[in-house]
């Protein structure tokens, strides 16, 4: 299936460490690969629909570093493989990746879009677009919109998401979606399919605080939790 990653840091951070156990997860999820991070007060995507696994992970274009970071590789279950149908997506100041399969929306009229429309041909941008209806029409109580969007929305399949303003990261786990806080002091922590260790430590500053999310544990070593609905997270900590 679809792998999601997401990070919210309190300082702007790399994802080197975990882009290698990514690179790992795109030989099963060969139909595209994307990331979003937040640079300057917008989002920079790169992504492809090709698999993660034949690219060299050492290229410039994967050395980015932000506090707020979106991570995707892609199983087609909706859509061609193509660029436009690939993970995540963008729409204004928001960044949007989904794992699961909710099709049925598409043709449902309680899900009809009104103000954003898709410009690719995947439940998964649909579905984004009808959360962001849902939160033009009420912003003040966004987590309260997108939970009740996604009890709605998860009717119709599995529906695990990640939705992000560059700021703050909002994680719905349906059926697998899994986070691990990592804070002083630090641990040394090994990737479970790149079997790869390193001492954080070494690469991390003592005030450093991140969230890292993932469709499934990414280390072996860590203390992973299940998001079961919507959490949101902050400057890498949890938003009660």
């Amino acid at each position: 299936m679809c792998q999601l990653l997401g990070v919210s840091s309190n300082k702007k951070v790399d994802v080197q460490f975990t882009i290698r156990e990514f690179h790992c997860r795109g030989k099963d999820n060969p139909h595209g690969w994307g990331f979003a991070f937040h640079q300057d007060g917008d989002w920079k995507i790169i992504k492809e629909s090709s698999s993660l696994s034949a690219k060299d992970i050492k290229e410039e274009q994967f050395k980015f570093k932000s506090k707020t970071i979106i991570g995707h590789v892609r199983f087609i279950s909706c859509g061609s493989q193509s660029h436009l149908n690939t993970h995540p997506f963008k729409i204004n100041n928001w960044a949007f990746a989904h794992n699961g399969t909710v099709s049925g929306i598409m043709k449902d009229p309680q899900f009809a879009l009104t103000a954003f429309k898709p410009e690719g041909k995947t439940d998964s941008e649909y579905a984004f677009c009808y959360l962001l209806d849902m939160i033009n029409n009420n912003p003040k109580n966004i987590k309260e919109v997108l939970e009740a969007a996604a009890l709605k929305i998860k009717q119709y399949g599995n529906f695990n998401f990640l939705l992000s303003d560059g700021n703050t990261v909002f994680a719905y786990g349906d059926d697998s979606l899994y986070y691990v806080q990592r804070k002083t002091p630090f641990n040394a922590v090994t990737l479970i399919d790149d079997q790869y260790s390193v001492n954080l430590e070494e690469i991390k500053s003592p005030d450093e605080m991140a969230i890292i999310i993932a469709t499934e544990p990414l280390t072996v070593n860590e203390k992973w939790k299940r998001i079961n609905g919507l959490m949101v997270f902050r400057g890498g900590k949890e938003v009660k």
